[in-house]
């Protein structure tokens, strides 16, 4: 359940902020690709790749992980 939550909320906090796969990848200093998989569910990004991420993004890792709404 949190995987799926996690990759599904990873797409629409970026989509939110009107980022491009490729824009968040040169930010983070990441492929563009791993951004795929983790949206995806594929690869989980690591704690300091989903704190970068929620900061990112400027939103908090429960609610990237679903725990709040």
């Amino acid at each position: 359940m949190f995987k799926e939550t996690f990759a599904a909320n990873l797409k629409i906090a970026r989509e939110n902020k009107r980022y491009t796969q490729q824009y968040v990848a040169d930010v983070l200093s990441i492929s563009r690709s791993n951004i795929g998989k983790y949206e995806t569910g594929t690869l989980e990004p690591n704690l300091e790749t989903i704190g970068q991420l929620a900061e990112l993004y400027q939103v908090s890792t429960d609610w990237l992980f679903g725990f709040v709404k």
